[in-house]
């Protein structure tokens, strides 16, 4: 048994309320069992109970046992003087608030539905993939539809915060902190810190004088990238080189290590050399690109914008500096194109509505989402496994934040999905 447990119950009134009584015998109402408190103080405020024949108006404790007034130290804390109710699990003891009076005592354990609780510790304690995978088929396509709904705000919620860090480091430059998520964005998961300390060392202010030359572009960002340091491969190389180092002067430039780039299990269209030369590439090709993302107006706009670039043609032989390849062309990938439009692009249209209090620029973001295909990962198989229906890439981004945030930690009584599963009937 936990707090959790208990504060759910409470919260939801899932236990028997007639007759209740406190630990001395007086009849308790509950008339409402008040807001959840997340932050320092009793766990439930504005709580209104008719204890006796008097109604009180204040706040409720929840605990384990009533010992647990005492072993958290709240006899000593003003802040629990206005508790009115202190709701246990079970009662084996007297607490007092600060000002050496007695909170109305109730122990709720007697009026908890069995059943409610079995389905609670089944949840909790079993250890498949997720704690509701057989009884997951029962529950209502829609309530499910409608808990992704929330995920999906959420997951946009939690990575708009992560902007706006980013954002207030660029000192509120809107495209600055673009082109860093970007950058990120094309190294995937293996090189996103590489790819993100180039972008920091050459900001998108520099980029800008040179977005017309496609050639010094290529120079500053394979420089920036640490490729440039070594004597030249072969005559391009050496002539990238030679700008780089002009360039580098002129801004007083730092490349970052290039040992910091990585190949382990990586197809050779994906190397750190392919993916800049793709960067740079859409960087020639889409100027202002924040602006345009903006000003696009459906998802099939935006995502014509990340598909018509070509690399430069050496890197069209070429996988690694000096190292040759069979020819092909490198235009940004369906798959790599979806990528940069679910984790960038809808994130950016997200955090920038809200930023700006325009709510028809945030719901671009959904759009987009809901238009384009769901990632294809182990864990979106799962759910579809378990009849979970996945359609676009805003089902399987909401699913993605219900596995990590809730699923992982056992956070049933948190998900919409595990409290109906609890309190079924």
């Amino acid at each position: 048994m936990n707090e959790d447990f208990i504060n759910f119950i409470w919260k939801y009134r899932l236990f028997n309320q007639k007759l209740l009584c406190t630990t001395k015998g007086e009849s308790i109402e509950i008339i409402s069992p008040g807001l959840y408190n997340s932050h320092a103080g009793p766990d439930f405020v504005d709580v209104h109970v008719r204890i006796g024949s008097t109604t009180w108006v204040g706040s409720a404790e929840i605990h384990i046992r009533t010992s647990d007034w005492e072993r958290h130290e709240h006899t000593h804390d003003k802040a629990y003087n206005n508790v009115i109710l202190h709701v246990v699990y079970e009662h084996d003891g007297s607490a007092f608030r600060e000002d050496g009076t007695e909170p109305c005592v109730l122990e709720i354990k007697p009026y908890i539905n069995e059943n409610i609780e079995n389905r609670y510790h089944l949840l909790i304690e079993n250890m498949t993939w997720i704690p509701c995978e057989k009884q997951l088929a029962l529950v209502d396509p829609v309530h499910i539809q409608s808990c992704l709904q929330r995920m999906l705000a959420e997951r946009l919620e939690e990575k708009s915060n992560a902007v706006y860090t980013l954002l207030e480091e660029n000192k509120g430059d809107w495209s600055q902190t673009f082109y860093v998520l970007l950058a990120r964005n094309f190294g995937f998961k293996l090189n996103a810190l590489p790819f993100e300390l180039v972008a920091r060392s050459l900001t998108s202010k520099i980029l800008e004088k040179h977005k017309t030359n496609p050639f010094q572009l290529e120079a500053l960002i394979f420089g920036q990238a640490g490729f440039l340091e070594e004597p030249p491969e072969d005559e391009y190389i050496g002539t990238l080189q030679k700008e780089y180092h002009y360039l580098k002067h002129k801004y007083q430039l730092h490349p970052i290590d290039s040992y910091l780039w990585k190949y382990l299990r990586l197809r050779p269209q994906n190397f750190p050399a392919i993916r800049l030369s793709q960067f740079a590439a859409l960087l020639h090709h889409s100027t202002q690109l924040f602006s345009k993302l903006l000003d696009a107006r459906g998802a099939k706009e935006i995502k014509a914008l990340f598909g018509s670039i070509n690399v430069s043609p050496y890197w069209q032989t070429h996988n690694k500096p000096g190292k040759s390849c069979r020819p092909g062309s490198l235009s940004l990938g369906k798959e790599s194109i979806i990528n940069i439009l679910i984790n960038t692009v809808s994130v950016l249209l997200f955090s920038y509505g809200k930023y700006i209090s325009n709510e028809e620029i945030s719901n671009r973001a959904l759009d987009l989402l809901e238009n384009i295909p769901a990632e294809t990962n182990h864990i979106i198989l799962r759910y579809r496994e378990l009849g979970v229906k996945v359609v676009g890439a805003d089902s399987s981004q909401a699913l993605l934040q219900l596995k990590k945030t809730y699923c992982d930690r056992k956070k049933c009584l948190n998900c919409a999905i595990g409290a109906r599963i609890i309190n079924s009937a």
